[in-house]
């Protein structure tokens, strides 16, 4: 497929891009803390954070809920960065 998708901002993706996220994993340190992901889990020094998918794939978060990410790994370290030295809370619904 070699279809491009617009996304906020006037960026574009190719599907590709897309399609390459969406089965992304990592596990690493980011600003002294520890974030793991994988499909749309992200969680950050154990903690789940939830992840919101977007129709254009791509990623919100509850920390960022108003911003959204090209990577699964760009909402974590920004979730990182918003956070600072406080733990994420889980909601319940």
């Amino acid at each position: 497929m070699t279809s491009a998708v617009a996304i906020a901002g006037g960026a574009t993706l190719g599907w590709n891009v897309l399609v390459a996220n969406a089965d992304q994993e990592f596990d690493e340190t980011y600003g002294g803390r520890r974030i793991n992901g994988k499909a749309d889990l992200l969680f950050i020094d154990g903690d789940l954070v939830h992840v919101m998918r977007n129709a254009d794939g791509t990623y919100t978060t509850s920390i960022n809920h108003y911003e959204s990410f090209t990577s699964l790994r760009d909402a974590a370290e920004r979730a990182v960065d918003t956070l600072g030295g406080l733990r994420p809370v889980v909601h319940a619904h």
